[in-house]
Formats: C-alpha cells, structure tokens, sequence
C-alpha cells in the first residue's frame, strides 16, 4: 500500500537498474580496453640530446617499434643530468605503458653511483625491457705509441705510478670507469685526463699529448681503419665484428670486469603486466630482425637479444662493478 502511494517508486528503481548496467559495462570496456590503443601513440623518451649515438639508436628503435607494434612511437629528447633527467621523468610518468625511456648504462648506472642525488632507483622504479644496442668500449694509442700491447702501458704505469695519462670524454663516463678498472685489475695507477667529446680524445692521443684514451668503439673504428689510431683492446666478451683483430682485454690478460656502453629500453615499474608482455614481445621481434640489426651496427653498436631477468642481471652486475670503483678511485660527487 505505501508503494502504490509512491509516485517515485515506478521509476526509481529501474533507473538505479540501468546506471549499474551502464557503469558495469564501462569498467569492462576500460579494463577491456586494447593495448595499444590506436587513436593514441606512445613517446619514447631519449635521456641524452638529438645527434648522438643514444639519439639515433632510439630513433631507429621507435620506428621500428611502431612497425610492429602498429602504433606511432614518437621519439622525445630530455637531457640533462647526465642521464638521469629522462629517466626521472619515466620513473614518475602514468604507468600505463605510453611512457617509455631510451637510456645508457651512463644515465641508468654511473652517473647514479657518483652524484649526490637522484630521484629514481633503476632497479626498483623500473621494468628493464631489453638492450637494444651494446657497443663496447676500446683502449686507443696513436699508431709509433711505443707501447705496442696493453701490458705495456701497464709495466710502464707499474715504473712510473700516476705518471702514464688516459683520456676520456668525461669523469663518470664508460670510459673512465673502465680506464680504473684496468688499473685496479692490474694494481697500478694512471693518470686520468677528461676532455668534453670523443674527438678531443682522438686528438690528444693522435697528438702525442696523453698516452692513451678509453672510450666507447663507436668514434674511433673509422680512424683505426685509416691508420691514424690503433686500437689494443675492446671490452665485452668477444671481439667486434668491424674490429675482428682486436683482442679482448680478457684475451689480452687482463681479467677485470669492464663495461660496455649498452642503450637498453625501460617502463615504468608498476605498467600493468598485460601490457609489459605486449611490449616485450614486440621488442624481441625488433632486435631479432635482420634489418634492425643492419641499422644497429652502422652506429657502431652491435645487437644481442637480452630477455628483461637477463638485462636486470647485467644492470645488477654493472651497478655493483660502478658502486666498487667509484669508491676506490674516489669518484663520488666528481661528475
């Protein structure tokens, strides 16, 4: 009787009906919701500035990318900080998988071992995607050097502590690091000398003016193949396929654990695992091709596919490496 004297009751609970159905079917449809989308696009943020190698690698990367994954990939520099900048960004950005980062074991590992402060923890902030260009790094003379062999510039540190100069491009670089790690492999001391680029190492070292230089393979090959640099050893675990008579270091008798210059590819940690898997999957289809390989290795870098637990491992391993050399040579707060 009081629902027949309720002129709100006919309508009411039908329309409560249809809002629940309504707003059912929404959360479906947004948890539904494909990934990629394709009315969007996702940006691909490059921590360093246009026209460098970490520049065109990820250019290259993102458009080959967007091949397979069938949604635009729009490369967007952010330098600064050495690195670290772009990857504040990410570490920060809406997790849902239209944020990705470009970066170097420079932005992600070294310069976070050795400056004061950084807002992100590359192991716990993000979700390591793959390596998608690895270029090892090198120990340069000029071509009379009187030093033939690495453990010729180490017998002649050994004699004169502090006294035999490298060259780098920067303190905290892949260059320096690797320089000390030489040194503490072989427990001698040089003398280490930053310049602002790759070209002012090759030509203090073409100039006579340091003894030797160690940077990253990729700007001195063409002056090695000119006979203007010579090149003794190369980091990594085999030799280079545009260097294939350059040793190793471990081939040379030097066991230390050098770094190479990898760019690898990184999410924000919390992206939802559908979405993870979708990106990986597209991004082992990209470093597998033929194609993307080619391109790759005109850079200088060469291409092996890592899975994420096996590109973790080698962020672990380089970051204990990093941590253990920058407190022996004292490079904390330096960069």
């Amino acid at each position: 009787m009081v629902s027949a004297k309720n002129p709100y009751r006919q309508w009411f609970l039908p329309a409560v009906g249809c809002l629940v159905l309504i707003l059912g079917l929404t959360s479906v449809a947004v948890a539904q919701e494909k990934y990629p989308n394709p009315s969007r696009s996702i940006d691909l943020i490059i921590a360093f500035a246009p026209g460098g190698v970490t520049d065109v690698t990820g250019r290259i990367f993102a458009d080959d990318l967007s091949k397979v994954i069938g949604v635009p990939v729009a490369p967007v520099n952010k330098p600064g900080a050495s690195g670290t900048y772009g990857g504040t960004l990410v570490a920060k950005a809406n997790p849902d998988g239209y944020t990705l980062l470009a970066n170097t074991i420079s932005g992600m590992v070294l310069s976070p071992s050795i400056l004061p402060k950084v807002d992100f923890d590359t192991l716990k902030d993000f979700f390591h995607i793959a390596i998608v260009s690895n270029i090892p790094g090198c120990l340069l003379i000029k071509p009379d050097s009187p030093y033939k062999t690495v453990n010729d510039l180490v017998e002649a540190a050994r004699k004169n502590p502090g006294k035999i100069s490298y060259a780098t491009v920067g303190v905290g670089s892949d260059g320096n690091f690797n320089g000390e790690i030489l040194a503490s492999a072989t427990g001698v001391k040089f003398k280490h000398v930053p310049f602002k680029g790759g070209g002012e190492v090759a030509t203090a070292v073409m100039g006579g003016h340091i003894e030797f230089g160690v940077s990253a393979a990729t700007t001195y090959i063409p002056l090695e193949k000119a006979g203007k640099l010579r090149i003794l050893a190369v980091t990594g675990k085999s030799r280079m396929k545009t260097l294939p008579h350059v040793p190793t270091f471990q081939e040379a008798g030097v066991k230390g654990d050098f770094i190479n210059n990898w760019a690898g590819v990184f999410a924000p940690v919390k992206t939802p695992k559908p979405i993870l898997d979708t990106i990986v999957s597209a991004t082992e289809k990209v470093l597998k091709s033929k194609e993307f390989a080619e391109k790759i290795e005109k850079t200088g870098g060469e291409v092996e596919y890592n899975s994420p637990a096996d590109f973790r491992g080698i962020i672990e391993r380089n970051q204990k490496t990093a941590a253990e050399i920058a407190q022996k040579a004292g490079m904390k707060g330096q960069n």
